[in-house]
């Protein structure tokens, strides 16, 4: 009972997806002409109500697959037809007979445009135009007649480019890839522009003398570099505010309105003090001496180097502690003979 559920489902599954499905590569194709057969996996096959206890083995060639009919691919089942595939021609196919996958054959009095759709021609009609007691195409103003002159097409004058497609009257519309230029015509289009380069192609930007491509964008190089700055052309460098260039024309200076006392510029009024000296915690174009382990009563004048306040010693010659000088008697007692000491 359930097999025979699974069955009429497959069969409920192949009407319904058959538009879907009929892309698989894994389709293949059966005696009737446009039917192909697919494997899918058998629990596909069968309601969610249904999926308890044994799972059927199903038909296919791999353990738990079942083989379904489809339509092949260019092919759509007929519309009130038990399971009958025609050729699917899309919706350019009215006035006309679909004899192939894309293939349409207008009928007698109808002929393709330039869009490959079917449309009357004289006598029946005239696309754009009307039928004179000639039995000719007359076209309207601003149409031309075609090569075949059974119908009408717009003119635009000066062309549409290579993308592009002439739909009405002095009227070109782009295909993907291309946009309008100024002159109105359909040129290559890349997206963000091709600033250094030329679009040669949609998104495709070849790069002029000067610059390299770089993740699809034209960089210009500075063959000498640009230090502390950005290459805007071939070997043109461009500083940031608060920056100059040198005469070198290849690295850019950094510039402080008051000069670095005992530092270097590094940055737009920006000190960078040398090994030894700390920034001033008043001026901050001014480094002083900086001595780790402090100037006792001394006054740090150099990197770890201290100058003693007057009445002061250093410690000793490696040190930087300053302490009290010691005053000696101006008279030499080692120099008195002892019978004269006291």
């Amino acid at each position: 009972m359930v097999w025979q559920k699974v069955l009429v489902i497959a069969v409920c599954v192949t009407f319904a997806n058959a538009a879907v499905i009929n892309n698989s590569k894994n389709a293949t194709n059966v005696k009737n002409k446009g039917v192909c057969t697919l494997e899918v996996p058998t629990l596909d096959l069968i309601h969610e109500d249904e999926r308890t206890g044994v799972i059927p083995q199903g038909n296919g060639t791999r353990a738990g697959y079942s083989t379904i009919r489809i339509c092949c691919s260019g092919y759509r089942l007929q519309d009130h037809s038990a399971f009958h595939c025609i050729p699917d021609c899309g919706d350019l196919c009215d006035n006309g007979n679909c004899t192939a996958p894309g293939v349409c054959e207008c009928k007698k009095g109808y002929i393709k445009d330039n869009q490959g759709r079917c449309v009357p021609t004289c006598p029946i009609g005239c696309l754009n135009g009307v039928c004179n007691l000639n039995k000719v195409c007359s076209c309207n103003n601003g149409y031309t007649l075609d090569p075949s002159g059974q119908m009408c097409l717009p003119v635009c004058h000066g062309g549409c480019g290579i993308g592009g497609e002439c739909k009405a009257p002095e009227v070109c519309e782009c295909k993907p890839g291309f946009e309008k230029s100024a002159r109105g015509i359909c040129e290559y289009h890349c997206d963000g522009g091709c600033d250094g380069g030329d679009c040669i192609g949609p998104n495709k930007c070849s790069c002029r003398s000067g610059y390299t491509q770089i993740k699809g964008v034209c960089q210009a190089q500075c063959a000498g570099g640009c230090k502390n700055g950005d290459c805007v052309g071939p070997n043109r460098c461009a500083c940031k505010p608060g920056w100059t260039l040198d005469k070198t024309g290849t690295i850019c200076s950094a510039h402080c309105d008051d000069p670095c006392l005992n530092g270097e510029c590094t940055g737009p009024n920006e000190c960078t003090c040398k090994t030894g000296y700390i920034q001033d915690t008043f001026k901050k174009n001014r480094c002083v001496a900086h001595c780790p382990g402090g100037c006792e009563n001394g006054v740090c004048s150099g990197p770890n180097f201290c100058i003693c306040n007057h009445g002061f010693v250093k410690q000793s010659k490696t040190s930087n502690k300053c302490v009290h000088r010691e005053r000696r008697s101006a008279m030499h007692f080692e120099l008195i003979p002892p019978q004269y000491h006291v």
